[in-house]
């Protein structure tokens, strides 16, 4: 071969040791899913505060009726006890987050419906108080780049 040659060697052993580094700092990402669902947890105290949606949006207003058997001035709030609010917690195990709640009457309030009953259908409408938003999302892949790329000390 005439003309100019050219030979590259690659030393990929620091590039090898950071992805070691890496994989052994997730090798259980529970810590990193628990800081996230402790940041999801205030996400959604913060909604039920504000009683917004996730992109912000606030919650339709209660049906005059509704407001009239209310004990509180708060969407999706009432007094005694831990109700939705309350009752909102998450879960990790070594694959998965989990937010969300048990009660059975949750998922009507979050994604909306209707309600019938003997003499009436009820619409209800959605109010969201899960989910992510582009802020939130950003937020939790920042938490989860800290545990895998930072150095605890």
């Amino acid at each position: 071969m005439a003309g100019i040659r050219l030979h590259v060697r690659v030393d990929d052993e620091q590039a090898q040791d950071a992805l070691q580094a890496v994989m052994q700092r997730m090798s259980d990402p529970r810590p990193a899913f628990r800081d996230a669902g402790e940041y999801m947890q205030r996400v959604v105290d913060d909604r039920f505060r504000g009683e917004h949606d996730p992109d912000g949006q606030p919650w339709q207003d209660l049906a005059p009726l509704t407001w009239t058997k209310k004990r509180n001035d708060k969407i999706l709030t009432e007094r005694g006890g831990p109700g939705l609010r309350g009752s909102i917690h998450y879960r990790t195990s070594r694959t998965a987050l989990e937010q969300g709640t048990d009660k059975i009457y949750a998922a009507i309030h979050q994604l909306g419906g209707i309600i019938r009953t003997r003499n009436a259908q009820i619409q209800i409408p959605a109010r969201q108080y899960l989910g992510f938003s582009d802020g939130n999302a950003a937020e939790v892949s920042r938490i989860l780049y800290r545990h895998a790329f930072e150095r605890r000390r």
